[in-house]
């Protein structure tokens, strides 16, 4: 399954506002497609993880472990 989990274009918009804020010195204009890739990939994990040690009691997802 190869779903988008994140906003490509908030992404983008707001790495290079901070690292603009962060490292001024340092002004990036692009965004690779490897970054934005192992971004989805990180949420997708932090996601599996939460739902994997969820505690199976009601019906709301809850908790970020």
């Amino acid at each position: 399954m190869k779903t988008d989990l994140i906003n490509v274009a908030h992404v983008k918009k707001y790495a290079r506002l901070r690292a603009e804020e962060m490292r001024p010195e340092w002004a990036p204009s692009q965004i690779s497609q490897q970054f934005l890739d192992d971004l989805n990939t990180k949420v997708r994990l932090l996601i599996d993880g939460a739902i994997a040690h969820h505690p199976t009691i009601g019906k709301t997802i809850k908790f970020l472990f």
